[in-house]
């Protein structure tokens, strides 16, 4: 940011605070969508079939499955896809359609070049009534694996499941964290007022199922 319009942003920032006190916001953690999916998760039989995507270890010997989220499905039905076929999100194998009762996603949009058209291929490889379970960040710091494309507010993350043809049952945040801003950006003094007004959250989840 050139430093006319730093100064700017700063004296405005700095202006406002000093005028009237925002108000803090109300905390918008949630955690209903990690628990209906879980309760759904536990739900599902034997017959059922799991996709589960981004399964691969970025730390070795650190488990990054949610099999033990689904007790009653067999391993010879939970299909980890980075792990077992190697599958691209923007492009599931065809043959895939149609054909899991539910799909896992955790810390996987952030790193989709492409995430709207990895939100059509979850939605045409579920059965109807399947659901997917998706846990991304509002904030966080850059992390590639490969690489590192998005963050979404719960908004975001709704409309590209709506626009995929899911129902949206449940999004929001879990998490609320705090920005410590550089004090020529956002002034030491307002920063705590600046967080309570302004929120940011780790996570956000959303639960969105195909209509039957």
């Amino acid at each position: 940011m050139a430093l006319n319009a730093l100064t700017k942003f700063r004296d405005a920032i700095t202006g406002r605070g000093a005028k009237a006190s925002q108000a803090a916001s109300p905390d918008l953690s949630s955690s209903a969508p990690r628990d209906v999916f879980v309760a759904a998760a536990a739900a599902l039989g034997g017959e059922a079939r799991v996709l589960e995507l981004g399964t691969k270890q970025s730390i070795e010997g650190r488990p990054t499955h949610s099999m033990h989220l689904f007790p009653h499905v067999p391993r010879s039905n939970y299909v980890m896809a980075d792990v077992d076929t190697g599958a691209d999100l923007h492009a599931l194998p065809q043959d895939w359609a149609g054909r899991f009762d539910a799909l896992v996603a955790v810390a996987v949009f952030e790193h989709l070049e492409r995430p709207w058209i990895a939100a059509k291929e979850v939605a045409r490889v579920l059965k109807p009534c399947g659901f997917a379970y998706v846990s991304t960040h509002q904030t966080f710091p850059l992390h590639g694996y490969p690489s590192d494309f998005f963050r979404f507010s719960k908004e975001a993350l709704a409309l590209i499941f709506k626009d995929a043809g899911l129902h949206v049952a449940e999004v929001g945040y879990e998490h609320r964290a705090k920005i410590t801003a550089p004090n020529e950006f956002i002034p030491l003094s307002y920063q705590d007022e600046w967080n309570a007004s302004f929120p940011s959250y780790m996570v956000v989840n959303l639960l969105a199922a195909k209509r039957g």
